[in-house]
């Protein structure tokens, strides 16, 4: 159904040790591939956002997240941003409490020391969207990403970062970037999310040595 190969021209070492791993859209896929990976240990502000794309990322984080939840104690799960936060706790107010516990733990765990972070994006809309098979949509949502990239080394000095792009397309890497590029290959038509998911939860296994957990507790969303 799908295969990969592993785009890596930098040479860049992959290691789980004191690591966290940052889900950075474009919606649930990423945070799902990392659960289901076992490399998920907490929720964070990213998650369950539809869609998000670098520049969004860039801007949130730009203004400190400054007004990333919308007024959802009138249904509104939209916010300034053009994201929709999916998932949100039908206890409004338990749920804006978590995602307060997100942001602060997010910022927390960006100041601290002697850590790799792993930030996962994967294109999952490629295989029920034609829009995102496009080539010109691929190679805009990478430059963002290149310059978010440039915003988080002058942002978080010294980062000891790496990004774990999931995606249909061949992108040229720079020999500055630390994006490691994982490029699949849809070998039939499949639309299924779940098959996706796991398919790329699989290769984060394989690359950091650890098992495959299929399981979504109810609590996975509300951590």
């Amino acid at each position: 159904m799908y295969s990969f190969k592993l785009n890596n021209p930098n040479n860049l070492k992959i290691n789980k040790d004191n690591a966290y791993f940052i889900p950075f859209g474009s919606r649930c896929a990423s945070a799902l591939i990392c659960k289901y990976s076992q490399l998920r240990k907490f929720s964070l502000p990213f998650d369950w956002t539809i869609p998000l794309f670098p520049n969004k990322i860039q801007k949130i984080i730009e203004n400190n997240f400054k007004d990333y939840l919308p007024d959802v104690r009138n249904k509104k799960f939209t916010n300034k941003y053009q994201i929709c936060l999916a998932h949100f706790n039908k206890d409004i107010e338990k749920g804006i409490q978590e995602y307060e516990r997100r942001i602060v733990r997010f910022r927390n765990i960006m100041s601290e020391k002697n850590k790799k972070y792993y930030f996962v994006y994967s294109n999952e809309d490629y295989i029920y969207n034609e829009k995102y098979k496009e080539p010109e949509i691929n190679q805009k949502i990478f430059q963002e990403m290149l310059n978010l990239e440039k915003y988080l080394q002058k942002k978080y000095k010294n980062i000891d970062y790496c990004i774990l792009y999931f995606n249909f397309f061949d992108f040229k890497i720079p020999k500055d970037s630390k994006i490691i590029n994982i490029q699949l290959t849809q070998t039939e038509k499949n639309k299924n999310s779940d098959h996706f998911r796991f398919f790329c939860a699989e290769i984060l296994t394989k690359l950091f040595g650890t098992e495959l957990n299929k399981t979504t507790e109810k609590e996975v969303f509300n951590n």
